[in-house]
């Protein structure tokens, strides 16, 4: 069983694979290749800078883009697929594609075609050109013309081989055509061999505008453009310029009205400048040479000739001749007419008459144009029998009818009626020989919004893939998403939603962020396990709405002492611990709890977490007053202020000489007063003497002047005097060195000299003991030193004796001190 059931399978498979490879050679064709569209771009990048004739240049763009994209092109006369190695044939005018067998064949039948309608009985016909046209443009080609070889694009290469990296149909040599048929350009194509007509020419030229005022550097295919300026050519008129921006071709007429003449210069009038001629109804009426006649012609120019009625005359059937002046007139003869009939070899038996001779009357045997009866009638009148021809017209279905026929049947004029290639429609043209002409409609391929479409020949629409449409797409989304869903046209199902749900939870609030699944698709698949091939069921897929998931939006969450925010998805979200002391202020409002992370208050989603800190059992740590060094009364730690310190505390006067007792309380906020003795202050003035005020605090010497005496020296120090301390300090008193001081300077000048003279003696004293000292050392005999007596200078004089003239000097300088004061 399980050996049938799996060749079964195997069968079932090979069908589905047979039937999609079917689906795909029926859907695309074996020419499709990928196509970037940069390569166009390379080649036509020169082309399109500069300027030139881009009409042109899109149409080879567009030939050569479907020539390289690998579309399949179609044949109009066989309506089958073109394929890359089959022999073409291709239009000049309209540039289609045909597979040569079918043009040849097509090409043979018109020219036989044309050649059968010049047969018939009577074979008096004009010779015509015979011809065969394409089948889409309908282009005229000769008989010589009909192509014999499959040649490349260009022309130079017959049955170019097929190559993977050329495009299909050429040889891979450069094109090399006249890029323009007249003289104005004679340059050639550079590309290579390609379908299509060439580019416009890219080539730089010496160009000049319409109206010949511009010259500059242009593109050889458009060597001539509008400079968009007055074109200012001179009109026909010659009295106005052209006023239009310049133009090709020539000017339009002139727009203007003027005073003109007619030709024979009787009447003016005004009329448009660009109709100068024109003619007036009245007759010339001038007067001939003769004098006798006068011109009967219409308004004209130039001279009015000689007069018609006079000179050499002949009678109206020309028998007799002779000279004749005005006013004199010739009349008819007494002879025969005897002019040949213009339709007939009859001569006219009447007399020489004036007019057109009348209708020949001569009784001959006539058949009619079929050649069936003969009978005698006169030559002027045309014989028809009322027998039918019973000919087959041209079309070779139906007969011709017409009485009396003359062999060349009218064409059929009967619709054709045959159903063409396409299947859908029928031949409108006329009842023809031979096949009828492929369906010249065109049937639309669309995409499915039937926005995008394109044009194929009717009948191939099966075989040509639906264009790619960039419309959006009109099919709604049952969810009524449709501004996010925006997608181009398509066939199938559309893409799932993309939409976001946005739907309301009813627990959190928030809006749902999944993608759309009020219509998801849904596959269902076996869940037990079949214990026989038979009862293995297929997956089977249903359109369902699902709940929305669970809220994954972000929700910030504070720990339990709300120190820190952790972000958590909506569904679970909760508070828990952040690991930290809880650090609330106590009841003493100093310190902070140290217990881990707890609530602050009693919450009934969570029961079993602590929400009371710890009481405080520590001292008093508030910071003391300044100056204070005690500690607070009330020892352990406690809300608000601390009680005022009571501590007595020893504190000098400000100027140190008293000690105070006062409470600490009492010294925070003592004042000046509070803290001065009452006596006066002990301190000394930056001058030296005391300060006279009360204890004080703060610097001494501010609002008050020393007024005690001060001594002030001259620079040698000899001279002194006695001066206000106010005056020294100001730096206004000087002493000035006197006689006195000079001879005290000399004297110590002297006494220092005396002082270092004696100094030098003791050291060369001392220098001379040393160098004995040495040499004994140095001799090695043991000699007895005997120490010589140093004699020694000695002052024998008193105190005032030595002293005498700083002394002096010291008391001259107190007593003009002292005069100084005393004067002042």
């Amino acid at each position: 069983m399980a050996r049938r059931y799996r060749d079964a399978a195997a069968k079932l498979q090979q069908s589905v694979q047979k039937h999609l490879n079917d689906m795909k050679e029926v859907s695309s064709s074996e020419d499709d290749e990928p196509f970037d569209q940069s390569v166009l771009d390379g080649v036509f990048q020169s082309y399109c800078r500069g300027g030139g004739d881009k009409q042109l240049l899109n149409r080879t763009r567009n030939l050569l883009e479907e020539a390289i994209s690998g579309r399949s092109v179609t044949c109009l006369i066989c309506i089958g697929s073109i394929k890359r190695v089959n022999a073409i044939w291709t239009c000049e005018h309209c540039y289609s594609y045909f597979h040569l067998s079918c043009i040849q064949k097509w090409s043979n039948d018109s020219i036989s075609l044309r050649s059968e309608e010049n047969h018939g009985p009577i074979a008096v016909f004009l010779p015509k050109k015979i011809e065969w046209c394409c089948p889409k443009c309908r282009q005229s080609y000769s008989k010589e013309e009909i192509p014999r070889k499959y040649r490349c694009f260009c022309g130079k290469t017959d049955d170019p081989p097929f190559h993977p990296w050329l495009i299909p149909h050429t040889c891979g040599e450069v094109c090399g055509k006249r890029l323009s048929v007249g003289d104005n350009c004679m340059h050639k194509c550079l590309l290579l061999c390609h379908p299509g007509p060439c580019p416009p020419c890219p080539q730089t030229v010496n160009g000049i505008c319409y109206c010949g005022k511009e010259r500059k550097k242009v593109r050889c295919s458009a060597a001539k453009w509008s400079c968009m300026q007055q074109c200012k050519k001179t009109l026909p008129c010659k009295s106005h310029l052209c006023e239009n921006i310049c133009h090709v071709g020539d000017c339009l007429p002139c727009n203007y009205t003027s005073l003109q003449s007619c030709q024979c210069g009787a009447e003016k009038t005004k009329r448009p400048c660009n109709d100068l001629k024109w003619q007036c109804t009245k007759q010339c009426n001038k007067p001939f040479a003769c004098g006798y006649h006068k011109c009967e012609k219409i308004c004209h120019t130039g001279n009015c000739g000689a007069c018609p009625n006079s000179g050499i005359r002949s009678c109206p059937c020309g028998a007799n001749q002779r000279f004749i002046q005005c006013p004199d007139a010739i009349e008819t003869c007494f002879g025969t007419c005897g002019k040949q009939h213009n339709d007939c070899e009859h001569n006219c038996p009447a007399k020489c008459h004036k007019g057109p001779c009348p209708p020949c009357q001569v009784l001959i045997e006539k058949k009619c144009h079929c050649s069936t009866h003969t009978r005698s009638i006169p030559c002027s009148k045309e014989f028809r029998c009322e027998t039918k021809c019973r000919g087959i017209r041209l079309c070779g279905k139906h007969g011709c009818g017409r009485k009396c026929c003359n062999g060349n049947c009218p064409p059929c004029e009967k619709i054709c009626d045959k159903s063409l290639q396409c299947g859908r429609h029928k031949c409108t043209t006329v009842c023809h020989h031979g096949p009828c002409y492929p369906c010249p409609l065109e049937s639309k391929v669309t995409c499915r919004c039937k926005e995008t479409y394109v044009t194929v020949p009717c009948g191939r629409e099966k075989h040509t893939k639906p264009p790619k449409c960039n419309r959006p797409c009109k099919i709604k989304y049952k969810c009524g998403h449709m501004d996010e869903n925006k997608h181009t046209c398509h066939f199938g199902d559309c893409p799932p939603c993309k939409a976001i749900c946005n739907k309301l939870y009813k627990k959190c609030s928030h809006n749902c962020t999944a993608v759309c699944h009020e219509y998801v698709l849904v596959v269902f698949k076996q869940v037990e396990k079949p214990a026989t091939p038979w009862e293995v069921q297929p997956p089977k897929s249903k359109i369902v709405a699902i709940d929305c998931p669970p809220c994954e939006r972000p929700v910030e969450v504070t720990c339990y002492g709300e120190h820190e925010i952790d972000t958590q998805p909506c569904y679970t979200a909760g508070r828990r611990p952040c690991g930290r002391e809880c650090g609330r202020p106590l009841a003493c409002s100093n310190h902070s709890c140290e217990l881990l992370c707890h609530l602050y208050q009693y919450d009934a989603d969570y029961p079993n977490v602590p929400y009371t800190c710890k009481p405080c059992n520590r001292e008093c740590s508030v910071l003391r007053p300044k100056k204070c060094t005690h500690k607070c009364a009330k020892r352990g730690c406690h809300p608000g202020p601390c009680p005022p310190c009571d501590t007595l505390e020893r504190v000098s006067c400000y100027c140190g000489v008293k000690d105070l007792y006062l409470s600490c309380r009492e010294l925070s906020t003592a004042t000046d007063e509070m803290l001065s003795c009452k006596q006066q202050c002990s301190k000394n003035l930056n001058c030296g003497h005391r300060c006279r005020n009360i204890c004080h605090s703060g610097p001494c010497g501010q609002n008050q002047t020393c007024t005690k005496k001060t001594k002030v020296h001259c620079p040698c120090g000899n001279l002194k005097k006695e001066f206000p301390c106010i005056s020294v300090q100001k730096g206004d008193i000087t002493v000035k060195c006197d006689e006195s001081c000079n001879a005290k300077k000399l004297a110590l000048k002297l006494e220092k000299e005396k002082e270092e003279k004696r100094l030098k003696e003791l050291e060369e004293e001392r220098n001379r003991k040393e160098l004995e000292e040495y040499e004994w050392k140095l001799s090695g005999k043991k000699k007895k030193y005997k120490e010589k007596k140093v004699v020694i200078n000695k002052d024998d004089r008193n105190l005032v004796q030595k002293y005498c003239v700083p002394i002096l000097s010291v008391v001259i300088v107190i007593s003009a001190g002292i005069y100084y004061i005393f004067n002042t």
